[in-house]
């Protein structure tokens, strides 16, 4: 079909042999799923935008806390926070780099990367910023259990969001993946810190339909 190869000249023939292998044999154009793909990594910005600023802003907020408004700049944090770890990534430096440029606590807020607030949420904090915290910057939280294990969950949470994250913004396939769950998780993390923001969310959110939409 000239259409196809038209597609594959301009998306690239590797690009588009996933989308083919997973519609196989159906009477289905691989494009269909292509389009379907790009529209569902689009719906997905919105709920992802809300976790990302939801979260981050709890975890500042504990932050705040116990080291005060000026916590970017207290070298009791600065000392606490991991250098490079196994994953390579070195929230220690991140946090350096972002105090150099900015210097307000609300500019830092927003030059951090998501995978900084998720380390947020490794063991290492437990006793000196989540026990006493988790459960008054994430309300909902007070239901899953004691502050360590929620903890854990919710980093296991946050690994699988910014997963997704990742490869929307790199313009990665994202149709293989159980994307209700991925939902459901987003979902989660914003209730716990405020179910008004989720009912919001639902009202507005475009994702839900367009699953029901996905090309078999």
């Amino acid at each position: 079909m000239r259409d196809l190869q038209l597609i594959h000249r301009s998306f690239s023939a590797a690009r588009m042999r996933t989308f083919e292998r997973a519609i196989g044999s159906a009477a289905v154009h691989p494009f269909t799923l292509y389009q379907w793909n790009l529209r569902i990594s689009g719906a997905f910005l919105l709920p992802l935008h809300v976790c990302e600023v939801v979260i981050r802003n709890a975890v500042a907020e504990a932050l705040e806390q116990q080291h005060g408004e000026r916590w970017p700049w207290q070298r009791g944090f600065y000392s606490s926070l991991p250098g490079s770890g196994s994953d390579g990534y070195n929230a220690r430096a991140e946090l350096q780099r972002a105090t150099a440029r900015f210097p307000t606590t609300s500019s830092v807020i927003a030059a951090l990367r998501f995978a900084f607030w998720q380390h947020m949420f490794t063991q290492r904090f437990d006793a000196g910023l989540w026990r006493p915290t988790l459960h008054r910057v994430l309300p909902g939280a007070g239901q899953l259990g004691p502050p360590h294990g929620v903890r854990a969950t919710l980093h296991a949470d946050l690994q699988r969001v910014r997963t997704l994250r990742n490869r929307i913004a790199h313009h990665e396939p994202v149709f293989m993946r159980d994307l209700g769950e991925d939902f459901a998780t987003i979902t989660k993390l914003v209730g716990l810190r405020c179910p008004d923001v989720v009912r919001w969310m639902d009202r507005v959110e475009t994702v839900t339909p367009l699953l029901l939409q996905r090309p078999n």
